[in-house]
């Protein structure tokens, strides 16, 4: 057992550091199985930014044999400015198209058996609305900021209307990860996923798990036991007390039961696992904290918890973790009846009005 910054953390279980075993045929818990990604879709823009989008969509798709689609959305003039000549519009999107073909060469997007890009004229948000909505795409990775982003701002508009909207897993990527080389090469030695003992959060699970097996990563599993809150009047009772310490015992060793069985089912695959129990603060700032202590190089937890009500697109938590992290963060969704194509590049082309394409 570990303090750091206020929390308290027990690790209770570390399976052996074996090699992975791939990704065919891996039973995740409750007997759901490994499901990776097959059709990836990376938004990028005009700014350096969508080196780093691109790097880490194209990293996935190598990893998993998935088909890439690479979009880059064009904005549409004001309503009030003047029409723009033709000519002047086709030589931008061409102009954009070479850029685009460009920084797929430079991430290597020739090792991957099927690729494209695309470019498209229109409003950022409503085309890839668009283009997810058709249902081949099972992820979709964007910056947590765009071009015109203000410094301030840890994730864009756009980036968070996908985050809510999408029916898709959606990776975020915030800005910076290539630090001083200017070069970027993802490699996910570490995921964290944080769980709170419900069904709706272990549907991270399957992503994670094929993430995992295909990089060969170390699974943290954490769990921040809630802490109990009693109604009041005045000075604390001392039956209060009691009784909130009951509470706050009775959830410790509740998680610690959990985290021991789901850690037993996933550690008989043989692949590097740990989990965390998390207790001290507010959930949301614990899990916070143990991001920043375990340096893991993605985060990956469901779009809603237990506490997710019907009429929310994303949980407290995740919209927290989303907006505060920093690193790589999947927000998984349970996959509905999406369709079956064999790539992620026939999407936008029935949605854009003259698209421009490449990398058939």
């Amino acid at each position: 057992m570990a303090s750091m910054h206020g929390m308290t953390i027990v690790n209770i279980a570390t399976s052996p550091d074996s090699a992975s075993t791939g990704t065919g045929g891996i039973a995740a818990p409750d007997g759901q199985r490994t499901a990776g990604f097959s059709n990836v879709l990376a938004c990028v823009d005009g700014s350096p930014h969508a080196t780093e989008v691109l790097a880490w969509a194209i990293a996935i798709a190598r990893q998993m044999h998935a088909s890439l689609q690479a979009l880059r959305v064009l904005d549409l003039p004001q309503e009030s400015a003047a029409p723009q000549d033709p000519v002047a519009w086709d030589l931008r999107r061409r102009k954009a198209q070479s850029r685009l073909d460009d920084l797929l060469d430079e991430a290597g997007a020739g090792e991957i058996g099927e690729a494209g890009c695309e470019v498209v004229m229109g409003r950022l948000h409503e085309r890839l609305q668009a283009v997810l909505a058709n249902g081949t795409v099972d992820l979709c990775v964007i910056g947590s900021v765009g071009e015109s982003a203000h410094a301030d701002h840890p994730i864009g508009d756009t980036a968070r209307r996908i985050v809510e909207t999408a029916g898709c897993s959606v990776l975020i990527v915030p800005p910076g990860l290539a630090g001083d080389t200017g070069r970027l090469a993802p490699d996910v030695r570490r995921l964290l996923v944080p769980l709170d003992c419900s069904r709706r959060a272990e549907t991270a699970l399957s992503a994670a798990i094929a993430i995992a097996d295909a990089f060969g990563s170390e699974v943290i599993l954490a769990h921040a036991v809630p802490e109990p809150a009693i109604t009041e009047i005045g000075p604390p009772e001392e039956a209060g007390v009691a009784l909130r310490g009951k509470c706050a015992e009775h959830n410790r060793k509740a998680a610690e039961r959990y985290m021991s069985r789901l850690h037993a089912r996933m550690a008989m695959e043989r692949r590097p696992i740990r989990t965390l129990i998390l207790s001290g603060a507010d959930p949301r700032h614990r899990l916070l904290t143990a991001a920043a202590d375990e340096a893991p190089d993605m985060v990956v937890l469901a779009a809603k918890g237990v506490g997710g009500y019907a009429d929310q697109a994303i949980g407290s938590v995740a919209e927290f973790l989303v907006t505060h992290l920093g690193k790589p963060t999947l927000i998984v969704r349970p996959e509905t009846g999406r369709k079956p194509s064999s790539a992620a590049a026939t999407t936008a082309a029935s949605h854009s009005g003259n698209p421009i394409r490449g990398r058939a």
